[in-house]
């Protein structure tokens, strides 16, 4: 379980400002600990879809758990399946054995807090874009095994967004059948704490800093403290 608890982190101006939700007692909350299976589809449909061809299929097994710090840690395991076979331009299948060599997830990296630099684990590489995160394996994954697993840590909790692997022909949450992975969410920013939070705090302050706080507040505001 967290305990939320009156904390304070120190600004680049020096001021004291509340981390997380004031509160009168400490809170209990449940950290955050999930788990599902998303699949991605290949950009050309195999003959008869998922529905006949299950095997033409990738899926991704992951997971999104916080830690009592509030940071996220993202991983991701491909599953290649067995039977996986290259396809014909049609559609149809060959009997070449398929594979994948990169994996990546889709959001804004460069957004305040999205990705923790430096956190990104597996494969023999790793790539940071503006725009994904991407994973390289060498040897490429063959059909019938599962890739590494891959992570990478964030500030922010998930939302959902499309993911990508390619092989032969690409596979991706965009193509009929694909699912989104969870990714952080870049478009819900973490709020600021309130005028109101920071007089709650005060009382807790060494008096210096209550004076540095009366400084940066604005002209008229209260600062009755």
């Amino acid at each position: 379980m967290k305990i939320s608890t009156t904390s304070v982190i120190v600004t680049a101006s020096g001021l004291f400002l509340l981390s997380g939700v004031l509160s009168g007692t400490a809170e209990a909350q449940g950290l955050l600990n999930e788990s599902g299976i998303a699949i991605l589809a290949p950009t050309l449909a195999p003959v008869g879809g998922y529905a006949s061809n299950p095997q033409e299929y990738l899926s991704v097994a992951w997971s999104v758990v916080e830690s009592e710090s509030g940071l996220y840690t993202y991983s991701y395991t491909v599953q290649n399946p067995a039977g996986h076979v290259v396809l014909n331009a049609n559609g149809s299948l060959t009997s070449t054995p398929e594979i994948y060599d990169v994996f990546s997830t889709d959001f804004n990296t460069s957004a305040s807090g999205a990705y923790v630099t430096g956190s990104l684990t597996g494969g023999i590489f790793q790539q940071v874009n503006t725009v994904d995160l991407a994973w390289f394996f060498n040897p490429a994954v063959p059909a019938g095994s599962a890739g590494p697993t891959v992570t990478f840590q964030s500030d922010l909790p998930p939302g959902m967004a499309n993911s990508s692997a390619d092989g032969a022909i690409p596979w991706s949450s965009v193509s009929p059948g694909g699912q989104q992975v969870p990714v952080p969410d870049t478009a819900t920013p973490l709020p600021e704490p309130s005028t109101a939070a920071l007089f709650a705090l005060t009382p807790l302050l060494h008096p210096s800093f209550r004076m540095r706080l009366r400084r940066f507040l604005r002209p008229g505001e209260n600062k009755n403290f």
